[in-house]
């Protein structure tokens, strides 16, 4: 599917309409293949059903015409001008709406580039959506035996989201890295790195179980996955830091621990925003910062490689983060029905040898809310704000939403 966008207009107001296809739509369609342009509508009587939908409310009296067509919407995005009546319009047919329990967006239409934008924003959310609803996420040697509170039943994966759960054995992993051989390191993974603290011989055993999780993922035709990561240690005297770094660097979701709600949070955010996430442990909660750590950051900008944090073997990845951008943080709950969502800034990217490799200090809102209210001890992490991807592909989904 394709999102929609359309142009409602009264009856009397069809040449407003015209003027707004000219001015904003054409050039946008010119440039962007894909979006389902419906016309200047004055009913939606004869509108398609769509997933998501882009509406340009070009005049007053266009509020039943909203109104039919969000019926026929999952996705609603109104698009107003301070002009002929327009917001008014919205104002009206927006109360009806969510008084009878229909979301909908709604912003002053500022241009062609917000729109080619939003566009290009929900064709994502809808690839998402509709990717997650045949996903096959893979679950490497089960549930870390901490995770008392993250996990999820297949089952409950399925009828929530539709995807499936993919039980891998840790021995079948075992029994591919030991089929792999001639390892050779990419000499791009050392030679950018800032610092290389740990022998080559280290990161060509942690680049060997790379290859091999890809074998698995190619035999399993996986769509992400998340593993027991610190039995790997015990079985093969290295670490899955790095496989889980480089993998999520080339927008593969990949976890560790074996956090399948973690999974599907970052299978959200990397599908609707295109961009590598971190998985990260609120490590320390002050005022209103966070501190947020793991050894398996996607290799965003300057690295560096050193051991595993817990452990001191193998490969863990220390990534330093961009001081003062924005950044978007959240994670969906174990029952699969909440999806909770902080927008914030970097305020640093320190260094401790009392936490995980990557450290980035996030200032939020309410970040307190991590704790009172628990949704796991793993959260996600993305450059940029990206609630509205997150947030449209959650309503699609039906989950509850949280935004601080």
């Amino acid at each position: 599917m394709s999102p929609c966008i359309s142009i409602a207009a009264s009856s009397l107001g069809v040449e407003q309409g015209n003027r707004l296809e000219s001015q904003y739509l054409a050039p946008v369609l010119r440039k962007l293949d894909g979006a389902l342009y419906e016309g200047v509508l004055t009913s939606g009587e004869n509108a398609r059903e769509c997933l998501t939908r882009a509406v340009l409310v070009a005049t007053g009296g266009t509020e039943d015409t909203i109104i039919s067509l969000a019926k026929k919407t999952k996705l609603l995005y109104l698009l107003y001008i301070e002009e002929y009546n327009s917001l008014p319009a919205v104002i009206e047919a927006v109360g009806y709406l969510k008084n009878n329990g229909k979301d909908v967006s709604v912003a002053k239409l500022e241009g062609t580039q917000q729109i080619q934008e939003l566009l290009e924003k929900l064709g994502r959310i809808e690839k998402t959506y509709e990717k997650i609803r045949a996903a096959r996420l893979g679950l490497i040697g089960g549930v870390s035996p901490w995770l008392v509170y993250s996990k999820v039943e297949p089952e409950t994966l399925h009828k929530r989201l539709g995807a499936g759960l993919v039980d891998v054995p840790l021995e079948e992993l075992v029994k591919t890295y030991n089929s792999v051989s001639e390892v050779e390191v990419p000499r791009e993974i050392i030679e950018n790195a800032l610092e290389v603290k740990i022998p080559v011989s280290e990161i060509q055993k942690a680049y060997r179980l790379y290859l091999a999780i890809k074998q698995v993922i190619a035999e399993k035709s996986l769509d992400g996955l998340t593993i027991k990561c610190f039995d790997i240690i015990k079985e093969l005297d290295t670490t899955a830091c790095l496989a889980l770094s480089l993998l999520n660097t080339m927008g593969f979701p990949a976890a560790c621990e074996g956090d399948v709600p973690l999974l599907v949070s970052m299978v959200l955010g990397e599908w609707s925003t295109g961009q590598p996430v971190f998985m990260a442990n609120p490590a320390i909660i002050s005022g209103d910062s966070v501190l947020f750590a793991h050894c398996t950051a996607p290799l965003i900008s300057s690295y560096s490689l050193m051991t595993h944090f817990e452990s001191g073997r193998g490969v863990g990845i220390m990534v330093k983060f961009p001081v003062g951008e924005k950044v978007t943080v959240y994670r969906v709950n174990p029952n699969l029905d909440t999806l909770r969502i902080f927008t914030g800034t970097i305020l640093e990217s320190p260094w401790s040898n009392r936490h995980c490799r990557t450290q980035v200090k996030v200032k939020l809102s309410q970040p307190r809310v991590i704790l009172d209210r628990s949704f796991g001890n793993h959260y996600a992490l993305v450059l940029g704000e990206h609630t509205e991807e997150l947030s449209g592909v959650a309503r699609l989904l039906g989950l509850n939403l949280e935004t601080y």
